[in-house]
């Protein structure tokens, strides 16, 4: 035998590596020593020989195979069912108030129609108090857990800082243990009184949310949330031209807002840090193709592929928390491994 040979084969006598690999050299280096000595082995012997050259192969490819724990990175898990979630700032311009927003303004993501920053800060946040004396009351209806929603129009005599014309019903709300006695928060326009509202939490702050399922002539929906600040007043936080959904993904205690387009069919993530709005595209991280669909179910939190050609026509990802990366799984959510065959 050649000396390549015995030094792989004497590694393998002192103990079984995890790591070793019994490649096509090392194959033929056995093969070229049995026909190197004709005398020696018969035809006979040569199966033999092949046989315990597969015997090797077994037990390096057992050492090597993953073991079934997905608890830590070397879970066996391939690139192809685990990729990772990589955040990066949103490069948006803050709206200031009087600016106008045109169609022709980018939008602020591919399918987001958003022209400027979704999340508000202080200054363009602020929502103006007005007194009661400068409505008139056309009704009212409770939000649980947060106050009272105003439907109205201005009277001819109060401010109109918008030139709205006569008439023109407006939305807004009290709240509770924040309004000042005598006055209300004088929002937007009045469809916004039929919507839907809901406490919740986002970005680890308790806010209300109004939705509107269709609220643009191009199909997508609309979503608002509002919040209490330190010093009491109620801002608006931040405002997104699509559905929106609020969920723990990476289980750090703050919501991110998991962003479902009706135009292009994309899906971010979004997540604040100190101030600053970050963002993940789930089309980018999955590399999904122009015509492939994705879909984000809430009930779950798992979102799916669905390929427009091949064996595997659907694929259900899940994000994990730890490694801030979306694993694939199967029919009974659970994790998917190497050595699992992909379910259509």
């Amino acid at each position: 035998m050649n000396e390549r040979s015995k030094d792989w084969e004497g590694r393998v006598k002192q103990g079984l590596f995890t790591e070793e690999v019994f490649s096509d050299e090392m194959k033929r280096s056995v093969l070229e020593a049995v026909d190197r000595q004709p005398g020696y082995f018969s035809w006979q012997w040569k199966r033999l020989a092949g046989a315990v050259v597969l015997g090797i192969i077994s037990v390096i490819l057992i050492a090597n195979w993953p073991n079934g724990n997905d608890n830590e990175a070397a879970s066996g898990l391939s690139d192809e069912m685990k990729m990772p979630v990589i955040f990066k700032p949103l490069d948006a311009r803050d709206w200031t108030p009087g600016q106008m927003i045109t169609q022709s303004d980018p939008d602020i993501l591919p399918g987001l129609s958003n022209k400027y920053n979704p999340l508000k800060n202080k200054t363009n946040g602020y929502i103006r108090q007005i007194p009661f004396s400068d409505i008139q009351l056309i009704d009212e209806k409770q939000i649980d857990g947060f106050g009272t929603a105003l439907h109205y129009t201005l009277k001819p005599d109060s401010e109109n800082p918008h030139k709205l014309k006569e008439n023109t019903e407006l939305f807004g709300f009290t709240v509770n243990g924040s309004s000042r006695p005598g006055t209300l928060y004088d929002f937007g326009l009045g469809h916004m009184y039929d919507q839907q509202f809901s406490m919740t939490r986002l970005f680890g702050q308790e806010v209300l949310k109004i939705e509107q399922p269709v609220c643009r002539t191009d199909g997508e929906a609309c979503a608002w949330y509002l919040k209490k600040d330190a010093d009491g007043l109620v801002s608006s936080y931040m405002e997104l031209d699509a559905a929106s959904y609020e969920r723990d993904l990476d289980g750090d205690g703050k919501e991110e807002a998991v962003v479902v387009t009706h135009k292009q069919n994309q899906i971010y993530i979004f997540k604040e840090q100190d101030g600053q709005l970050l963002w993940a595209s789930i089309r980018d991280i999955l590399k999904a193709n122009q015509n492939d669909t994705i879909h984000y179910d809430d009930a779950s939190g798992t979102f799916t592929v669905h390929s427009t050609g091949g064996e595997d026509a659907v694929s259900v990802y899940l994000y994990k928390e730890g490694p801030n990366s979306l694993v694939r799984i199967d029919s009974n959510g659970n994790i998917m491994q190497i050595t699992d065959k992909p379910s259509s």
